[in-house]
Formats: structure tokens, C-alpha cells, sequence
């Protein structure tokens, strides 16, 4: 049987791992639709389209690459809302730490990309490291700060376990 608080946490941590698992979709999708055009207007282009198949074809190593890179930060990212959760449902946590786990996160996968580099030329790679690394912490903040306002949302909405009626009060510890 669960502790009180896996409800809440357990869907806190889906919604985190929804987010993080989206998010590169829809910031590619809104570069997509916000960016302007640089066609020239007087160009005039025929194309025929691929049959289904064909763009089935075509379209699937995409996704499967996708899924491929972002799914391991999707699956930390999931884990790590479900601890700071149930610290947030529990003690009363405010979850700031996890935000600063994101940067490293974002930090670790830049090192594991520039690992073969860094294993072959080791006194080039320290300026790579901290360019590429820092941009990737920040961005791992900024995705982290999604997910916190996402997982603070989905727990502020549910109710705690210590206000709930029936699901909760009758499997409630007693310390």
C-alpha cells in the first residue's frame, strides 16, 4: 500500500515528465509558426506530394531520435518531481533545489556530448566545456523552472493529503 502522498506526487510527476518529453516540440513548433518568412514573394514552387508510406517512412527515425534524446531527461526530470513532491506534501518544501538539479542535469548531458572530445583532446576542451555546458545549465534551469510552475500548479490543485476526505484519512500514518 502507498504512503499518502504518492497520489499527488505520482501525478505531479507525470505532468513533469508530459512537459519535458513536449517541450522541444512546442518551442520548435512556435519558431515554426513565428518566424519570418524568407522566401522571396515573386518565387513560385511546384511541388507533388509522397504518398503516405513515404512520409510515414521518412517521419518515424525522426520521432524515434527524438524520443531517443529527450526521453532520458523526461524520465530523470519525472523521478526528481516525484521526490521533491513528496517533500512539498510532507515537510513543506519549496522545491528550489530541483531547479538547480535541472542546471546540472543540463551541465551533465553537455559533458556527455563533448565527452569523446574531451577524452581525445583534453586541453582544448575546457572553453567548450564551460560554453557549452553553461549555455546547456541554463536551459536546464529554464526547463526546470517549466517543470516546478507545472508541478506546484498540479499539487496546489489536488488536495493534500491531510485536508482530503475518505481516499486519504483512512490510510493516513500515525506517528
Amino acid at each position: 500500500m502507498g504512503q499518502p502522498h504518492d497520489r499527488p506526487a505520482t501525478l505531479a510527476a507525470l505532468a513533469a515528465g508530459i512537459v519535458v518529453l513536449s517541450l522541444p516540440a512546442a518551442t520548435a513548433f512556435l519558431v515554426w509558426l513565428l518566424a519570418p518568412s524568407v522566401s522571396n514573394s515573386s518565387t513560385t514552387v511546384v511541388g507533388v506530394d509522397p504518398d503516405r508510406e513515404r512520409a510515414a517512412s521518412q517521419l518515424l527515425p525522426l520521432v524515434s531520435g527524438y524520443l531517443t534524446a529527450v526521453s532520458p531527461f523526461a524520465m530523470v526530470a519525472s523521478w526528481r518531481t516525484f521526490v521533491h513532491a513528496k517533500r512539498w506534501l510532507s515537510d513543506g518544501a519549496t522545491g528550489g533545489r530541483a531547479i538547480l538539479e535541472g542546471a546540472v542535469c543540463g551541465f551533465a548531458g553537455a559533458v556527455l556530448v563533448l565527452l569523446p572530445a574531451i577524452v581525445t583532446r583534453p586541453r582544448e576542451a575546457p572553453p567548450y566545456v564551460l560554453a557549452y555546458g553553461g549555455l546547456a545549465a541554463v536551459l536546464g534551469l529554464v526547463v526546470a523552472a517549466i517543470v516546478w510552475v507545472t508541478a506546484a500548479c498540479v499539487l496546489t490543485a489536488l488536495p493534500r493529503p491531510d485536508q482530503a476526505s475518505t481516499p486519504y484519512r483512512s490510510r493516513r500514518i500515525r506517528t
